[in-house]
């Protein structure tokens, strides 16, 4: 196995890794082909944007995106010997940039075979650069934490503390800071990444921050955001300390002003429990964990002299922090949208409407109300009918689906 790294990171000609680098890319774009194929077939059997929807988003979900993570790993190792040669500058620059440039390749390709059948589908008007822009931002979300975090580590490590102790502590708190230093400064640029402007609609400014008012909590600061081009009909809350309460233009202009409460209120919700906050934690709580393992570890290998395999270790350190976070965290976030929905029950707003708000995202987003049960236990939000489904048995009221 050794060998073979080390074939294809330092001896391997360039023209066959040339080779291998366009054949990591031609895969996806092959794939995505398959997918836009898929979906025009659900659409011409159906007629059911939102059945195309749903079908695009599974195969993005559980298709795509598992893909691009499965093809830039042998990438990492084809492109790294072109960074190893400046040093330590280099292997920072390689933490970002290969992958960066990898997916916004990958994304931009795909999006390219895509487009026309999205926009054909859900009546989209959205520009190719707005598109590609949205995708960098998307991109360097999680690249730029990421590489900031792995690039503190690697300077600690490389630091000469006489205390291992110290040292430890320093390795555990720095990302942790960081992680949180993230979210206290990324929704500051918010209104500005979002194009948003300031809410200043007189009819429902009053109506919505009484909603604060009743709630108990600091009025925030409430925009609108440009998603016409696009269709997005949503609302969004952001900042821990000064929050922040998006809502995009699309719903403004085709909800009631009651159904914009409703979801406001959900928006409320959130930030009366601060799941904003509790989220973090939860985060976190998967960081120490990775960190735990890993000191408990070397002390076995210290303790018994005996060395752990590598991908034996990395197995034992990435798949219990892949389950925490991609089940445990998800299941979270789930719980959290079901408080947000009961907190805008008790705070008054009718069960019916926050039935039918919810309906309406859902057919303005061109999102599927169902969803099996394993689907949805990969979600970040429950589905619609599960939402209607809860909200029915906690207000008593049973909402007429046939209306």
């Amino acid at each position: 196995m050794d060998k073979i790294l080390d074939f294809v990171i330092f001896t391997m000609p360039n023209w066959l890794r040339f080779t291998l680098i366009l054949l990591l890319i031609l895969i996806n774009y092959g794939a995505e082909i398959l997918v836009k194929r898929s979906v025009l077939k659900v659409y011409r059997e159906t007629e059911s944007a939102e059945e195309a929807m749903n079908k695009l988003r599974i195969y993005n979900q559980y298709f795509l995106m598992i893909l691009q993570i499965i093809t830039i790993v042998p990438l990492e190792f084809l492109v790294v010997k072109y960074f190893a040669r400046f040093g330590k500058p280099g292997r920072i620059i390689f933490m970002i940039l290969a992958p960066f440039v990898f997916l916004m390749i990958v994304n931009v390709g795909q999006l390219l075979i895509i487009n026309k059948t999205y926009k054909r589908i859900r009546g989209t008007t959205e520009s190719l650069f707005s598109q590609i822009r949205d995708i960098a931002l998307t991109i360097l979300f999680i690249l730029v934490p990421v590489g900031i975090i792995g690039n503190i580590s690697f300077l600690i490590d490389i630091i000469n503390l006489k205390s291992g102790a110290m040292k430890n502590i320093i390795t555990v708190a720095m990302p942790i800071i960081m992680i949180f230093l993230f979210n206290l400064i990324l929704p500051v640029f918010y209104p500005k990444l979002l194009k948003a402007v300031n809410l200043e609609d007189e009819r429902l400014s009053p109506l919505l921050n009484g909603l604060f008012d009743q709630a108990g909590i600091k009025r925030p600061k409430l925009y609108q955001w440009p998603t016409k081009e696009k269709k997005l009909a949503n609302a969004l809350v952001t900042g821990l300390v000064k929050p922040k309460v998006f809502i995009s233009d699309y719903y403004l202009e085709n909800a009631e002003p009651n159904e914009i409460e409703a979801i406001i209120a959900h928006e409320v919700g959130h930030l009366k429990h601060k799941h904003l906050f509790k989220r973090l934690l939860y985060i976190v709580g998967g960081l120490c964990e990775v960190y735990l393992v890993g000191f408990l570890m070397e002390w076995y290998e210290n303790y018994t002299g005996k060395e752990i395999n590598t991908y034996l270790g990395l197995a034992i350190i990435l798949v219990p922090f892949i389950l925490y976070i991609s089940l445990g965290l998800l299941r979270y976030y789930r719980k959290q949208e079901k408080k947000a929905d009961e907190f805008a029950l008790e705070i008054g707003i009718k069960p019916e409407v926050m039935i039918t708000a919810l309906l309406k995202l859902a057919r303005l987003n061109h999102t599927a109300t169902k969803l099996n049960k394993l689907d949805e236990g990969f979600q970040t939000h429950p589905s619609m009918a599960r939402r209607i489904k809860e909200i029915e048995k906690i207000s008593g009221y049973k909402y007429d689906h046939n209306l």
